[in-house]
């Protein structure tokens, strides 16, 4: 692209032109909360039916409050309701209402089959290789998050929105709302499209800057950053797949806004030059983003000349021949090349971390997004200044263990072994085992949140709900799953006390310790693998394999002592920690001795406020209470009960 400096007006191309409530008496009535078998249900949230001619707003004012969040007159006749238990009993009770029913999640399969048209989303979440033929959705996709696509506009009826995509403004004067260039739908398709998106369940928002033929002026732009900047509910991500030339002016208002809270991706512009003459991608604080082909090499072949480079830039993207949605009708699809297409995969990107991460500062998304996080040295042809840093969406995916609803949280949980119920405080119940099986929660599937499972020590077999079936290991065996090779995800794994060898499921098998030890798998060296790991209770010492395969030998702790490894200083690696039974102390190896807990108790850590440091805590299987030191103590589960935490 080239622009003259001489215009008085300009011109922006698209930078993929090649391609309140009444009190209530304490006495009012109760009615019944329906909920679905084996649903994962969301606290707070409920779905109420009317009868006819019942009024949404009159009958939640009526019956102590609440948010009325959504009503629907057609498909049936109600509304979504955010409030307490109590209040929605309430409500339940009322004669207006025909029945109440709890919210629940409603997920697809975390992993997505690509076909080669969806190369993009398959290069996300590689660790290894380019492609696995799959694409692994983070969590819950990002469904608190906001995207705002500065841009054409969006199809905001195409199918794989499924309701999710909203207007917001139109700044080119053309009252034309609906995307008329088709750009503005192929970003947001692949921001948070259910099919082609990488958060699949974003909120996307049109800020329509960009009129039918794909261009707009400066001050129009200007003037979307500025509504976004005033009207942006956060979390959110701000996409501009635009670019125009050199403008203090544009950069000042994106600089602006960032202050403001609200992450920006932005293309790095396709005229094969350095990115640092453009804006905004010359914005210091936004995230500029080249372009990537399937073989990772940066395009130059483009009819505008390719993805520029720099050290503007600060990460690349696929971005070559990217499938996703077209404006033509509620179901087309076509393939686009560009900088433009680039952008917004990290703007996908950046909205799962910022699901699990709602307070990050777009410095903080900016930094981990392209210097923690991003795949190093891969990028052929990164061009001159350019960093070599290919987007990885892998990153996004890490919660702590024991988080059953991606809220970055280790929720209080217990197994009933006489039932084989399962209890997730504020969450669900559910039946999965029987008795005589071992709990054995972990994240099989790499979507970040922990699946239930047990292992059953009779037949050998795992069972993990909603995924797979598969026998491993024998009676006699204890089960150790956990993430060995880094790829987030859990691995099933067993160690045979009788010979010290661990069996790790497709991946090795290893002597490693002996008989009486107890087994202490963690990522010790912080590299996001788990090694093996054993405590050895006659001498209180701990044995595992360290960084570049040296052998570490720790006393730590006395017999009797009950090994409690865990992330105590958040630091990222785990540490030596074990927990004193006639004491109740904490010893953490190298941070500090504590007393928290009695005898008799059981010893849960985990990371129970989320702000990645583990907390101390236990169980009191007399009373069935839950002490978090510093945090709160609560009722949960019965003398029987095992409770599960990290």
């Amino acid at each position: 692209m080239s622009y003259s400096s001489r215009r008085v007006v300009l011109t922006l191309a698209l930078a993929a032109l090649a391609a309140a409530g009444l009190a209530t008496p304490a006495t009012a009535a109760q009615g019944e909360i329906r909920v679905g078998a084996g649903a994962k249900t969301i606290a707070g949230r409920y779905i109420v039916v009317l009868k006819e001619n019942a009024d949404a707003t009159d009958i939640v004012t009526k019956n102590g409050g609440g948010e009325v969040r959504e009503t629907w007159r057609h498909a049936l006749k109600g509304f979504a309701l955010g409030a307490d238990e109590t209040t929605a009993r309430r409500i339940a009770a009322d004669p207006r209402v025909a029945y109440v029913e709890q919210d629940a999640e409603i997920t697809a399969d975390a992993t997505q089959p690509t076909p080669s048209a969806l190369w993009g989303l398959d290069r996300l979440d590689q660790i290894t290789g380019r492609s696995n033929g799959q694409y692994v959705s983070a969590g819950s996709g990002a469904r608190d998050v906001r995207a705002y696509v500065i841009d054409t506009g969006i199809r905001t009826t195409h199918t794989d929105f499924g309701g999710r995509a909203s207007w917001g403004t139109n700044t080119t004067g053309d009252n034309n709302n609906t995307d008329c260039n088709g750009h503005g739908t192929h970003v947001a398709g692949t921001i948070g499209g259910a099919t082609h998106g990488v958060a699949k369940s974003v909120r996307l928002v049109a800020v329509k800057v960009l009129n039918c033929f794909g261009s707009g002026t400066t001050a129009g732009v200007i003037s979307g950053v500025n509504w976004v900047t005033q009207n942006a509910v956060r979390p959110a991500v701000a996409n501009m797949s635009l670019g125009g030339g050199a403008s203090a002016t544009l950069d000042a208002a994106v600089e602006a806004s960032i202050a403001a809270g609200i992450t920006y991706t932005v293309a790095a512009g396709n005229s094969n030059v350095d990115a640092c003459q453009t804006s905004p991608a010359r914005a210091p604080n936004a995230i500029t983003v080249g372009a990537t082909d399937r073989n990772d090499v940066r395009p130059t072949n483009w009819s505008s000349g390719g993805s520029n480079f720099g050290s503007c830039v600060d990460v690349f993207a696929p971005g070559d021949d990217i499938t996703s949605l077209s404006n033509t009708s509620d179901t087309a699809t076509r393939s686009l090349s560009g900088t433009s297409m680039a952008a917004p995969h990290a703007a996908g990107v950046a909205a799962l971390y910022l699901q699990r991460n709602a307070n990050a500062s777009p410095t903080t998304v900016w930094f981990e997004m392209a210097f923690v996080e991003s795949t190093k040295d891969v990028v052929v042809n990164a061009g001159t200044g350019s960093p070599n840093l290919l987007l990885n969406s892998r990153y996004t995916f890490g919660g702590p263990d024991g988080d059953y609803n991606d809220d970055q949280r280790t929720d209080t949980t217990v197994w009933r072994p006489s039932t084989g119920q399962w209890f997730v405080r504020n969450q669900f119940t559910q039946q999965w085992g029987q008795q005589g099986d071992v709990p054995v929660p972990g994240d099989y599937n790499g979507d970040g949140v922990s699946d239930v499972a047990v292992w059953r020590p009779s037949t050998g077999q795992w069972f993990v709900n909603g995924q797979f079936t598969v026998a491993w290991g024998q009676q006699g065996d204890v089960p150790v799953q956990g993430d060995y090779n880094g790829d987030q995800i859990t691995d099933v794994a067993v160690w045979r006390p009788s010979t010290g060898q661990w069996f790790v499921r497709n991946q090795f098998t290893q002597q490693w310790g002996q008989q009486g030890d107890i087994p202490v798998p963690a990522d010790y060296d912080g590299d996001g693998a788990v090694q093996a790991a054993v405590w050895r209770p006659s001498t209180g010492t701990w044995h595992y394999i360290g960084v570049f395969g040296i052998v570490v030998s720790v006393p730590w702790g006395q017999s009797g002592d009950v090994p409690v490894v865990g992330d105590y200083n958040g630091d990222g690696g785990f540490d030596l920690t074990v927990w004193r039974p006639s004491t109740g102390e904490w010893h953490v190896h190298g941070v500090s001795s504590t007393q928290w807990g009695q005898q008799g108790d059981i010893p849960v850590p985990g990371d129970y406020n989320g702000d990645g440091v583990g907390d101390l805590a236990v169980w009191r299987p007399s009373t069935g209470q839950w002490f978090v030191r510093n945090q709160f103590a609560v009722a949960w589960g019965v003398q029987g009960d095992k409770p599960l935490a990290s």
